[in-house]
């Protein structure tokens, strides 16, 4: 088999494979060491977003396991149950759009172009990106700790449906308008090669094509009105 998206494939010891198991007709997961025979990294990567990555495939040729590799068994229909790791990608996208916000306050409180006797932080349409950014940033992080919270407790856990989607569909989305926020504020500047705001506009990006994907987000909270 082959494994696409392997993050950080040459620096790991050990992955987390799933495969159907035919005897017990269900998905397992499976824990799989690098140096097992059969097993390789094969460098695919080639993205214009998220590089640092090194998502490479992991290649698996008749690779034998031990009963006790097989972590876990996921029993039942798939995506029925809160799945807390899906709170990992929009952290991740949140801290991009951070970073770009960071880059843009700071650039703005120190350029002054010969147009300005000061710093462009004065221009109000400077301040009214700036503003909306903080605003942004302040209700995707609220929503994304909240829902973490609401995980984080076994009794509240059974009852969430969407929040962990929705989380992901708001702070990634979120982030990419922050990041363009960024890039406006700084302007011709920002796409730079030297510039992290360039990498950050195409690492963002990438958001859109991380699980769940936003239309699946939408119908499904649209499914839960109607059956309400």
């Amino acid at each position: 088999g082959r494994k696409t998206f392997t993050t950080m494939s040459q620096a790991l010891d050990y992955f987390l494979v799933t495969a159907w198991v035919e005897e017990k007709e269900t998905v397992g997961v499976f824990l799989i060491h690098k140096d097992e025979a059969g097993v390789s990294i094969e460098e695919t990567w080639d993205m214009a977003a998220m590089r640092a990555t090194g998502s490479h495939d992991l290649v698996l040729k008749q690779v034998t396991l031990d009963e006790n590799k097989l972590v876990e068994s996921l029993s039942g229909p798939r995506g029925k149950k809160p799945n807390g790791w899906l709170l990992h990608i929009p952290a991740v996208y949140l801290g991009i759009a951070q970073a770009a916000r960071d880059y843009a306050v700071r650039f703005a409180a120190e350029y002054s172009p010969n147009s300005l006797n000061g710093p462009i932080k004065e221009v109000p349409a400077v301040k009214k990106r700036v503003g909306e950014m903080e605003l942004e940033l302040l209700n995707a992080r609220h929503f994304l700790f909240r829902a973490a919270q609401l995980y984080d407790d076994p009794e509240r856990r059974p009852y969430l449906k969407s929040e962990l989607g929705a989380a992901k569909h708001i702070v990634t989305n979120t982030a990419i308008s922050v990041v363009d926020k960024a890039m406006r504020i700084v302007g011709a500047k920002s796409l730079e090669r030297t510039s992290p705001l360039q990498r950050y506009y195409r690492d963002v990006r990438a958001g859109l094509h991380n699980p769940p994907m936003d239309d699946a987000v939408i119908q499904k909270l649209a499914s839960e009105a109607f059956d309400k």
